[in-house]
Order: structure tokens, then C-alpha cells, then sequence
């Protein structure tokens, strides 16, 4: 089975375990126990596994292309850049991460960053080429939790949001003359908008400090991109056809775990 259908797996077990543990937690605060948080301002470290589905655009197969005229005097010549869309491992990463809770319920705004694999699969006339470069996948996140069972030190948590991704991929863009000559090669960046849907458990150790692990899908359309000539994407056609404009799609499955500590605003 693979890792994403493992994970949507997890995902829906844990969804359920957290929502049927709702009535329970309710039960408890009408018998007049008093919820284990009830204010906290925190930050937290966690180490992550994170990655683009290769599936949608980002198999590895795909590029964006735009082909631009220009003409001095009675000269014209044209310009074609390509930005490939790759087929990205999944790696570990970092996250940082600064929250606010009320009762069963937080916000947090977090940045995470991890280094990953961009594969390209090409053909060539001495058969197929496969291209390795070195990418960055960053995301700035901000989700809500509700937390359940907040009478007890171990607390399982849904949490919804919205991202805001890009991929920074070396050497992925390329400008080439009229001729098809490599004129120039630059850094690529893909960037859009995704929706987090995550659910995960929180173990208090006390009121400052916690252990936290979770998984969440990220849904994203990526809808910009900066290449070596800096063309509007919407200028750029995928895989060449003028008539196709528009966002990818670039989901994916990420795993954290790691602490929180409480502070004093």
C-alpha cells in the first residue's frame, strides 16, 4: 500500500477516535471537572516528513513554456523559456511554530521548511534522461485545533487551515534562442495556495511544556511562477498548448512530530 493511502488511512482512524471522544469530554465537564488548559501562548519545534504528490503536475513529465517575439528594426527573434514542473521525494524538514489557546480551542502560525529531490524524466536521441536537481518545499501555515478529552493530560486534536506554499527548484528554468540553443539557466520557484486538514494527539507533561504528534493533507494550486525570464503565469502554457492556462495541483501528506513550551505574554 502506498505512504499517502497509509496516511489517509491513519488520518480517517484518528478523525474518528478524536470525534468519538466528543460526548465523553462533554460528559466530563458537566460533572464538574475543569479542563486541564485553559489559556496558553506557546511555541513549538517539531521535525517533519513532507512532500508533493507525484501525481497531478508534479510527475517529473510536465514544464510551463512561453515564447516570446521581440524585433529591432527588421529583425525579429523569439525567445522560449520552459520551467519544469518535477517529481519531488518526500524528506524530513523543520518547523517552527507559535500558537494560542482558549480553552479546547488554538490558533498557530507556522513556517516549515524541507529539502527534497527534484527528478525531470526527458528523452533524449540516445534514449531517456532522467535529471536531478536539488528543491526546497517552504510553507507558511495558520491553523485552528479543537481539542477534546481537556480534562486529561493526553488530548487528541483536529485542526483545519490555509497555506501558503512555494517550491524553490535549482536550475529549473531554462531560456532558450529561436534555434532551440540554451541561452540561459536559472532558479525556479512555484508558488500557490493550499487547505490544510489535519488530526493528531497532545500529551501535557505539565502546563509549559507538551508533546505533540500529527498528519494533515495539504490540497494546493500552485498558480505562480518565477523562472529565469520572471514571465506572468499566466503567459505560460502547460506542456506547450496555448490553450491550456492555469493553476496544478500539488497535494501531499505530511507527518510531525515534537514539543511545545508555554510562555507568558
Amino acid at each position: 500500500m502506498k505512504l499517502k493511502k497509509v496516511g489517509l488511512f491513519a488520518l480517517n482512524l484518528i478523525l474518528l477516535a478524536a470525534l468519538g471522544t466528543a460526548a465523553w469530554a462533554q460528559e466530563e465537564d458537566e460533572s464538574g471537572k475543569r479542563d486541564l488548559i485553559k489559556t496558553r501562548t506557546y511555541i513549538g519545534f517539531f521535525g517533519t516528513s513532507a512532500t508533493i504528490d507525484q501525481w497531478g503536475g508534479f510527475q517529473g513529465i510536465h514544464s510551463f513554456q512561453a515564447f516570446n517575439g521581440s524585433s529591432s528594426g527588421s529583425t525579429l527573434s523569439t525567445s522560449i523559456e520552459v520551467d519544469m514542473v518535477p517529481a519531488i521525494s518526500r524528506n524530513f524538514g523543520a518547523e517552527i511554530m507559535l500558537g494560542h489557546r482558549e480553552g479546547p480551542w488554538a490558533g498557530e502560525l507556522s513556517f516549515t521548511r524541507s529539502d527534497h529531490t527534484a527528478v525531470y524524466y526527458s528523452s533524449s536521441n540516445s534514449g531517456p534522461v532522467t535529471t536531478n536537481e536539488s528543491a526546497s518545499l517552504c510553507s507558511i501555515d495558520f491553523d485552528f485545533k479543537r481539542y477534546f478529552l481537556t480534562t486529561a493530560p493526553v488530548q487528541p486534536f483536529v485542526s483545519m487551515g490555509l497555506s501558503l506554499p512555494w517550491l524553490w527548484i535549482r536550475n529549473g528554468s531554462q531560456l532558450y534562442d529561436s534555434a532551440y540553443n540554451l541561452v540561459n539557466t536559472d532558479d525556479e520557484t512555484i508558488s500557490g495556495i493550499g487547505f490544510n486538514l489535519g488530526a493528531g494527539l497532545e500529551v501535557y507533561l505539565s502546563q509549559d511544556f507538551s508533546l505533540v504528534g500529527g498528519v494533515f493533507q495539504r490540497w494546493t494550486g500552485f498558480d505562480q511562477i518565477s523562472g529565469v525570464s520572471k514571465i506572468p503565469f499566466n503567459k505560460l502554457y502547460f506542456d506547450g498548448v496555448s490553450t491550456d492556462v492555469g493553476s496544478i495541483e500539488g497535494d501531499g501528506m505530511h507527518i510531525y512530530a515534537g514539543t511545545t513550551f508555554g510562555f507568558q505574554m
